[in-house]
């Protein structure tokens, strides 16, 4: 059994990218991302919500298909520490953390936003050449999250739809 470990951070509000976003903001981005995760994670398509209660929540994501693996639909247990982080714990043992931290000036414009991944393949050797192709496929998928969450929260913000 192999554990991919991954992670990949990206600032929030770069220079010259309007609107910045504030911490609040993309707080109110994770806990959407949390119901609606179509929004911001292309390889999703649909997210149901199977039950809400104080800072958890429990959906069905819809997973596209992701190179080689299938199409699939994932329970999932979504756990929020206001103001910081979500934890998505999949039925698998997986656990992938969505964590905004703060930059050296502790400000809004040095937010960055790391996700990061613990993917549990039972059948996988280390070393192998399996485990190091889906370590490449992770750390691209990772990329692409983060990148395509922050796009998407941006849009939002400008729409007025995080205030």
């Amino acid at each position: 059994m192999v554990v991919v470990h991954c992670a990949y951070s990206e600032p929030i509000n770069p220079t010259n990218e309007t609107p910045v976003l504030t911490r609040d903001q993309i707080w109110k981005g994770l806990q959407r991302k949390i119901r609606k995760a179509q929004d911001f994670v292309p390889v999703i398509y649909a997210t149901d919500v199977i039950e809400e209660k104080d800072n958890e929540v429990v959906r069905d994501a819809h997973f596209g298909q992701f190179h080689d693996m299938p199409p699939q639909t994932v329970r999932e247990v979504c756990k929020s520490y206001y103001p910081t982080k979500v934890d998505f714990w999949q039925t698998s043992g997986a656990l992938i953390t969505n964590t905004i931290s703060d930059g050296p000036g502790l400000t809004d414009d040095e937010l960055h936003m790391t996700y990061t991944f613990e993917w549990r393949y039972p059948d996988v050797e280390e070393g192998s050449d399996k485990h190091k192709e889906l370590m490449k496929q992770h750390r691209e998928g990772a990329k692409t999250a983060v990148h395509s969450s922050i796009v998407n929260m941006r849009k939002m913000a400008a729409a007025g739809e995080l205030d």
